[in-house]
């Protein structure tokens, strides 16, 4: 399943008054995640997902995903065990002069699904190098 929104910063939105928004997902597996900042950005737009007060998107604690006329991905494992299933999107864009709009994509796959992707993904790499397929 794919799940998208398309989030409305505002100019100059502080740290510690950022705009929030509550994405609503599938029970499943999250095995990707596009965040995608328009031009013009300039690396001043700040994005984090968090679950349950953990930091998903970036890992690293305390930072921030930022961009310019980029999608940014994240491909993991992270299961939601309950539907409906809730991200928290944060986002600040301090010393900005107008709105910006972040795509937000999120794929969640079934449990059975994702977790034979990896086998599938080593099973054609195998074939590629023998010459199987290209």
């Amino acid at each position: 399943m794919f799940f998208a929104w398309d989030i409305t910063v505002t100019a100059n939105t502080l740290e510690k008054s950022p705009k929030t928004q509550i994405l609503k997902l599938s029970k499943g597996i999250i095995t990707r995640v596009d965040v995608k900042f328009p031009a013009g950005c300039h690396r001043m737009v700040k994005v984090r997902l968090i679950r349950y007060g953990l930091q998903l998107i970036p890992l690293s604690g305390n930072e921030w995903v930022t961009g310019d006329d980029e999608s940014v991905p994240t491909e993991g494992y992270y299961e939601l065990m309950e539907a409906p299933a809730q991200l928290k999107f944060i986002a600040c864009s301090p010393d900005t002069s107008y709105s910006h709009v972040i795509s937000v994509r999120v794929q969640v796959l079934p449990r059975y699904v994702a977790s034979v992707m990896p086998l599938v993904e080593i099973v054609t790499k195998l074939m590629q190098i023998i010459g199987v397929i290209r």
